[in-house]
């Protein structure tokens, strides 16, 4: 597989909001810089601690506490761009 392609990790990501967080929103509905907090998404913080755990399985990474923070899980497009380095060019699925 070439570089994995961050419009599918956008995609699992925004999957994983959908059917494993259960936030009652469309996938469709999920915009890439839309926030994943209050003004946006409205994840709580267990949604997020949810969210972090199903990102490491997902892509089988492991995320440092330095890289846990709003600015890196702000959107899903700062969770991509942050994450897709790391995949090394395969997604999991």
């Amino acid at each position: 597989m070439e570089n994995t392609d961050i419009n599918q990790v956008k995609l699992l990501l925004k999957s994983i909001i959908v059917n494993d967080l259960d936030m009652n929103i469309a996938l469709e509905d999920i915009e890439d810089n839309l926030s994943l907090y209050e003004d946006g998404i409205g994840l709580d913080s267990i949604n997020v601690v949810n969210f972090l755990v199903l990102i490491e399985d997902r892509f089988n990474i492991k995320l440092e506490g330095n890289e846990i923070n709003s600015t890196v899980f702000g959107s899903i497009n700062s969770i991509a761009k942050h994450i897709t380095p790391k995949l090394g060019g395969k997604i999991q699925h």
